[in-house]
């Protein structure tokens, strides 16, 4: 994500200053709630009641943001399998050629 913003950014404003924190959400969110910063999250994140937060969708974003999942392989579990089926389907909406999670 981190090369991603810099990325974005070359060229139109002074490079940001980013800082990394190894936090879960709630706490990450807590932290923008109390005036810290900014952060980027997924759009499931804006569902959670979150005081001080406004979540502000990317309008002029010209590609998704690459999602990696990583699980373990011998993970057989319905939670697992509807987030791969969700995430293809979701990949492609975006790309014609999206890779297929029928293995699992």
């Amino acid at each position: 994500m981190h090369d991603h913003i810099v990325l974005r950014l070359a060229g139109r404003w002074p490079a940001p200053s980013i800082l990394r924190f190894d936090v879960g959400r709630g706490t990450l969110l807590s932290m923008v709630g109390k005036g810290f910063g900014i952060t980027i999250v997924g759009a499931a994140t804006a569902l959670l009641p979150t005081s001080g937060v406004a979540f502000v969708p990317f309008t002029d974003e010209p590609e998704p943001v690459t999602f990696t999942a990583v699980w373990l392989p011998s993970n057989r579990s319905t939670p697992l399998r509807n987030l791969l089926v969700l995430a293809a389907e979701m990949s492609r909406s975006v790309q014609p050629a999206a890779a297929s999670v029928d293995s699992l």
